[in-house]
């Protein structure tokens, strides 16, 4: 069984933890994490600031993974780790549904519940959560979050770092543009600019990254 090493200790790391014993693919050999100010072992496992972990992923055998929900914060940590895609882990819970042709990159999550159709294709480092359905020929960038319960009709595109609120719907053909949001309940009908928060049915842009005034002017 290969050692794994989680970076972010919080909620969505201890779920993620879930998912890893569940998968039963890897045992856990440290948690590391920036809010503890000094290492040490519990059970076995090595708790400690982030830079610590350094000492176990000299193992070229020993697999990582962020547990951090924040899409751009993920980056961030991935970015600052400087390791290759493929030291990364992929953990998929064994109450997940992966159809035929599907490919998952490394980093990435597949929480319980969830259902991941023929042929789609899921970036590094993404969060499919718990009961959420992405349908055939899908396609996914990198540091994508889809939410619970959130669905995806076929052949959707979502660009790098798009989060895909809570019980959210788009339905098929569509492009939901790179580090957007689709915000809970909304439900898209038309693509999604990038760098925007869209609410509402149907979704509408209600803001742009860099633009604050950009649909005040829009409305004038």
């Amino acid at each position: 069984m290969k050692k794994l090493v989680l970076i972010g200790g919080g909620g969505h790391g201890k779920v993620v933890l879930d998912v890893m014993r569940a998968q039963g693919d890897y045992e856990l050999a440290g948690i590391g994490d920036d809010k503890y100010t000094h290492s040490f072992s519990q059970d076995g496992i090595l708790h400690g600031p982030v830079a610590d972990m350094a000492e176990l992923l000299r193992d070229d055998d020993c697999r990582l993974f962020i547990a951090i929900g924040n899409n751009r914060t993920r980056r961030a940590v991935m970015e600052r780790l400087g390791y290759p895609e493929s030291r990364y882990a992929v953990l998929i819970h064994p109450r997940a549904t992966l159809g035929s042709g599907v490919t998952i990159g490394g980093g990435s999550v597949v929480m319980p519940g969830a259902v991941i159709n023929h042929g789609a294709r899921i970036g590094a480092q993404c969060i499919i959560n718990t009961g959420a359905i992405v349908e055939h020929e899908n396609l996914l960038g990198s540091f994508v979050h889809i939410s619970p319960s959130a669905a995806l009709a076929g052949d959707v595109t979502v660009g790098d770092g798009t989060h895909i609120g809570l019980g959210a719907k788009v339905i098929e053909g569509l492009t939901i543009g790179g580090w957007s949001t689709l915000g809970a309940g909304a439900v898209a009908v038309d693509d999604i600019p990038a760098q925007c928060t869209a609410v509402g049915v149907p979704a509408k842009p209600i803001k742009y990254a860099d633009q604050p005034d950009q649909l005040a002017q829009r409305r004038a």
